[in-house]
C-alpha cells in the first residue's frame, strides 16, 4: 500500500508499505502522485512532487506495525 491522506488533524501524510529504505517502483510513485492531486491543495501537491521521489533516503517520521506488515509514516509540512 502507497498512499497520500490527510491525518485526524488535516496534515498531509505519505504512507509506505514494507521497508522504508527501499526503491518505491516508478509505477508506484506515478500512481500515488495522481491520486494526491484529488487529496491535497496546490502547495502540498509541490511539495509531494518535489519530495517523493527521495523518500526511501531518509528515515520516517514513524512506523507502524500491524501483525507482520510495516507502514513508513511520512508527516508533509508546507512552510
Amino acid at each position: 500500500m502507497t498512499a497520500v491522506v490527510r491525518s485526524s488533524t488535516g496534515e498531509a501524510v505519505i504512507l509506505l508499505s514494507g521497508d522504508p529504505l527501499r526503491q518505491v517502483p516508478e509505477s508506484t510513485l506515478t500512481d500515488m502522485l495522481n491520486a494526491a492531486a484529488a487529496v491535497l491543495d496546490a502547495a502540498e501537491l509541490h511539495l509531494v512532487n518535489n519530495t517523493v521521489p527521495a523518500l526511501h533516503t531518509g528515515a520516517p517520521d514513524f512506523l507502524a506495525h500491524i501483525g507482520q506488515d510495516e507502514l513508513a509514516v511520512y508527516k508533509l509540512t508546507v512552510n
